[in-house]
This record gives C-alpha cells, sequence and structure tokens, in this order.
C-alpha cells in the first residue's frame, strides 16, 4: 500500500465530513433525549433518529474516511475530487429534510431521500470509477467497488419507501423496508468495515494481516444475503427472508472470529484509546446478535430495540470513534508534519491526541451506552435521560478533540 500525498485529498476538504459527522452525532443524541423509553420501533420518531444516526454521522465518517483510504488502497487517484465539495453539504442538507419528514410532514420525505440519493450517488460514481482505474485487485478493493452496487440499490429502495411514505406511487413501503435496511447496513456499511478492517485493525493493532481468501468467505456470505434478502421483499417470500438472516448472521460470525484471530496475534502488548473503544464495539455486536437474534425469534419488541441500541450506540458508535482517533491525527500529521521531518523536530503522531479528554469521552460514551441499554430493559425513564446526557456529553468532548487536532500546526 502507497501512503502518498499524490494520492491523498487535502485535509480541507475532508475534515470537514468528520466535524459536520460529530456535530450531527450531538443532534441526534439531544433528539433522543425526547423520546420516550419504551418507544415502539415502528415509531416514524425513532425512524427518524436513525436516519439521522446512520446518514449524519455513520455515513458522513465512512465518505470522509473513504475518501482518502480508498485512493490509497488502490494507488490511484480520484477521478473527480471536486465532488467531495458537493457531497457533504447536500448529504447534510437532505438528512435534515428527511428527518423533519418523519417527524413532522411526509410529504417531505422525497424530497429529502432524493437530495440523499444525489449525493451518495456522486459519492458512488467517483469511486466506482476512480477504481475501475486502478490495477491493484485485493478484498478491500473489490468490496469498495461492490459496496457500491449495493448502495445504489439501498438508496433506490429508500426513495421508493419514500415515494410511498409520501402518498406519491401506490406502494406498501414496510415490503421494502429489510431490503432497503439489508442493501444499506449489510451491503454498505458491513462490507465496507468487513473490508476496510482487513487493513486497519491489523496496522493500527500492530497484528498481523489474514489472506483475502479469509475475507471473502465474510464478503460474499453477505453479498448472498442482501440479494436474497432484496428477492424476499420482491417476491414476498418469508423463506427467502429467513435465508437472508441466517447468510448475514453466518457472515457477521465468520468476520468476528477473523477479528479474534487478528487480535490474538498481536505482535506487542499495550493498550490505547483505539483498542479500548474497538474491544467495546465487538463486544456490543456479540450483544446485538445474540439479543436480535432472541427479540426475532420471540418476537420480543423490546430485545430487538435493545439489540438495535447495542449495534448503533454501541458497535458503530465506539467503531467509528476509536478510528477518528486513528485517521485525523494521521492526515494532519501527514499533511502539516510530515514535509518538514528532515528540518525541524516534528511531533509523534501519538502526542497530537490529547489523551486525557480522549479517555473523558470514552467513558462518558461508555456509562451512556450501559445506562441506556438499563433503561430499555427496566422502562426506566431518569436512566434513559441519564445515559442519553452522557453520550450528548462524549459527543461534545469528541468535537472539541476534533478542533484541538485540525487546528494544530507548526
Amino acid at each position: 500500500m502507497n501512503v502518498s500525498p499524490d494520492f491523498s485529498l487535502p485535509l480541507r476538504l475532508i475534515a470537514p465530513y468528520f466535524v459536520g459527522a460529530v456535530v450531527l452525532y450531538i443532534v441526534s443524541m439531544g433528539l433522543l433525549l425526547l423520546l420516550p423509553v419504551d418507544i415502539s420501533i415502528h415509531d416514524f420518531r425513532l425512524i427518524g433518529w436513525v436516519h439521522l444516526y446512520i446518514i449524519g454521522f455513520v455515513m458522513m465518517v465512512i465518505i470522509g474516511a473513504m475518501g482518502q483510504l480508498s485512493v490509497v488502497v488502490g494507488e490511484i487517484h480520484h477521478r473527480y475530487p471536486k465532488l467531495f465539495g458537493w457531497i457533504g453539504p447536500l448529504l447534510g442538507t437532505g438528512t435534515v429534510i428527511l428527518v423533519g419528514g418523519f417527524y413532522y410532514d411526509l410529504s417531505l420525505l422525497p424530497y429529502g431521500g432524493g437530495i440523499i440519493a444525489i449525493a451518495l450517488g456522486l459519492f458512488a460514481f467517483n469511486l466506482f470509477v476512480t477504481l475501475s482505474y486502478s490495477r491493484r485487485r485485493t478484498s478491500v478493493t473489490r468490496s469498495m467497488q461492490w459496496s457500491t452496487l449495493f448502495l445504489g440499490i439501498g438508496l433506490g429502495l429508500g426513495v421508493l419507501m419514500a415515494l410511498g411514505y409520501a402518498g406519491r406511487i401506490e406502494s406498501d413501503p414496510s415490503h421494502w423496508r429489510m431490503g432497503h435496511i439489508f442493501a444499506l447496513f449489510g451491503g454498505y456499511i458491513m462490507i465496507n468495515i468487513m473490508g476496510v478492517s482487513t487493513v486497519l485493525l491489523p496496522m493500527f493493532g500492530a497484528c498481523n494481516r489474514p489472506a483475502d481468501s479469509d475475507y471473502t468467505i465474510s464478503f460474499y456470505m453477505m453479498a448472498a444475503s442482501v440479494f436474497t434478502m432484496v428477492c424476499s421483499a420482491v417476491f414476498h417470500s418469508q423463506w427467502l427472508e429467513t435465508a437472508a438472516l441466517l447468510l448475514g448472521i453466518g457472515s457477521v460470525t465468520y468476520y468476528m472470529f477473523q477479528v479474534y484471530l487478528i487480535f490474538t496475534s498481536k505482535k506487542r502488548r499495550y493498550s490505547d484509546i483505539w483498542e479500548r473503544s474497538v474491544a467495546v464495539a465487538f463486544i456490543a455486536l456479540v450483544f446485538f446478535m445474540g439479543i436480535g437474534t432472541y427479540g426475532v425469534l420471540s418476537g420480543d419488541e423490546k430485545g430487538v430495540l435493545l439489540a438495535f441500541w447495542f449495534l448503533t450506540a454501541g458497535f458503530l458508535g465506539f467503531l467509528i470513534t476509536a478510528h477518528l482517533y486513528k485517521i485525523v491525527p494521521f492526515l494532519v500529521w501527514f499533511e502539516r508534519y510530515a514535509p518538514f521531518i528532515d528540518e525541524r523536530d516534528v511531533p509523534m503522531l501519538h502526542q497530537l491526541l490529547p489523551e486525557r479528554w480522549a479517555n473523558l469521552q470514552w467513558r462518558l460514551a461508555l456509562g451512556g451506552l450501559a445506562a441506556v441499554a438499563l433503561a430499555i430493559v427496566f422502562s426506566h425513564s431518569l436512566l434513559w435521560q441519564t445515559g442519553v446526557l452522557m453520550l450528548a456529553g462524549s459527543g461534545f468532548v469528541l468535537l472539541g478533540i476534533l478542533i484541538k487536532l485540525l487546528r494544530d500546526k507548526l
């Protein structure tokens, strides 16, 4: 992998994605504070919150990270780098309109969904065209290309559902819900996470990297799961939906086994904020798999809600935060300090990160995750509000850390 400034986008194009994502994370926690602890998983307010969190926080960080990582892994230049100046504002605007539609007026959904589709379509187009010029063909580049296909499918189904909810077309949105979820979460987010983590987890954790063939088992199982789920939505087939769920569970289970092998091959014994955050993320993923399977099989709505909480705030929240602590300091150091390494003393990479602030953020996020989980189990409003406030506080601390990092210079 050729880490060269020739392939990287300037920090001024990428930094707004990370800052904007954390701002929307804080906003999402503010909205969560207004929801009741016993809210139904079918409540439009909760669905709106999910879209704000996934698109505004998760997708925004992924786009920023992939904007740098995709060209470095593929050793190729972006074909249309100026698009990154448009994607972020469009994505943020579309997300706000979409959430407003879920909270106030369903007729707004097609407009918000359409703007989001344009933003993510531009990103997918640039990424797909860029990687098509790369001579490197690895599991990571393949996962990036395949994920753009699933992103397109998920966006198409999402726009179709938005038109149905708004009454613009005669279509039952619930028929497409699982296909939409699987295409975007399984096909785009998880395939990207599984592919990129084969590079980042060994690199940041000083561990052995698995062979491409080890990853492809999870990759193809997840791809099959997504295609099967979309087919189940088209044909309204329950047995296809069950098969898709089993394939998805198998894919994530095998991936977690590979993660276990990666960390047990660790060459140096130390613990930092990245490792602690990743540990919480994968423990939360285990909880999601176990509780989610029980909730689906038993029809327990509270179990499904609890599993979803561990997936969003636990797995995605801690995994993304962990990699922000590695990616942002590296980008700042690489752009602002690396050119002067032979001319003057420059700080080490780890010295850029304010460790005490990062530890505070981790403790607040972990406490908030646990408090809200207990609140869901016991239907306890005070625990719910306390946990959400702790998570919002962790977001403010994380925002302060990012601002400090991005303002750091010689």
